[in-house]
């Protein structure tokens, strides 16, 4: 396994270990996410970390503990503020487990430039968040601009990353005490889920407060924000996740 001892070797350019982080957070994986999380380590050419409940410890930074509402989270929001984590903190690639045939060997060059940030797979039309920035510029009119939120390499300790450290850390303040009364109650809950119908948040009060989308919400804008720190050279599957179920 990979310790943070380990990452400074394995760090060619400033802020960006060449390591793939992913996310799960407790359980077995079913046989689709074990196929996916197979061809990541087969084919990105990089050492691909899993972070879940059973290693978490081993990597926060020390003053720099996860938010107090982490535990009320999804396992969906709890990967949004994982990888938020961890870009600031350590940087390097992000990867959700799909499947994938591409190689990252020749994509973290790009970081030999100094005001690369973020180097990601342009969004698609119809892929941005749908919400506006503080310049009442509307996201999904500027996906051409933009990077998908599911994959990525990124350098730690950016402004672009302190802001999104930031961000996160305001907005589960702000849901502290939403959160900590109706936590999740899935792995995918949200804010406008079959859990939260109207029917149920009168009858049962579930109100869990956070919207789908939390990772996109904070990073588009800010990716809008920072584009010329941007790449949007990563290599990517023609296919979208190869034709495969991943769930």
């Amino acid at each position: 396994m990979i310790g943070v001892s380990d990452l400074k070797r394995l760090t060619e350019f400033p802020g960006c270990p060449q390591v793939v982080w992913c996310f799960w957070w407790r359980g077995a994986m079913n046989e689709n996410r074990t196929r996916s999380l197979e061809m990541m380590r087969a084919n990105l050419q990089a050492p691909v970390i899993v972070v879940g409940a059973e290693n978490i410890n081993e990597y926060l930074v020390s003053g720099f503990p996860l938010h107090p509402a982490f535990e009320f989270l999804s396992d969906v929001h709890k990967s949004d503020y994982i990888r938020i984590y961890f870009l600031h903190h350590y940087g390097g690639g992000w990867h959700d487990i799909k499947p994938t045939n591409v190689s990252y060997n020749d994509a973290w060059r790009v970081f030999k430039n100094p005001e690369i940030y973020f180097c990601g797979k342009p969004e698609i039309n119809g892929g941005a968040a749908e919400v506006y920035d503080g310049d009442g510029r509307y996201m999904p009119s500027l996906w051409g601009d933009l990077v998908a939120t599911n994959r990525w390499l990124g350098r730690a300790g950016t402004p672009l990353s302190q802001l999104l450290y930031d961000s996160i850390n305001s907005v589960l303040d702000e849901s502290f005490r939403q959160l900590s009364k109706h936590p999740a109650r899935s792995a995918y809950s949200h804010k406008n889920d079959k859990y939260n119908s109207k029917f149920l948040r009168r009858v049962f009060k579930l109100q869990y407060p956070l919207q789908w989308t939390l990772f996109g919400d904070l990073f588009h804008p800010l990716n809008y924000k920072y584009r010329s720190h941007f790449s949007r050279e990563l290599p990517f599957d023609l296919v979208e996740n190869l034709g495969f179920s991943y769930r």
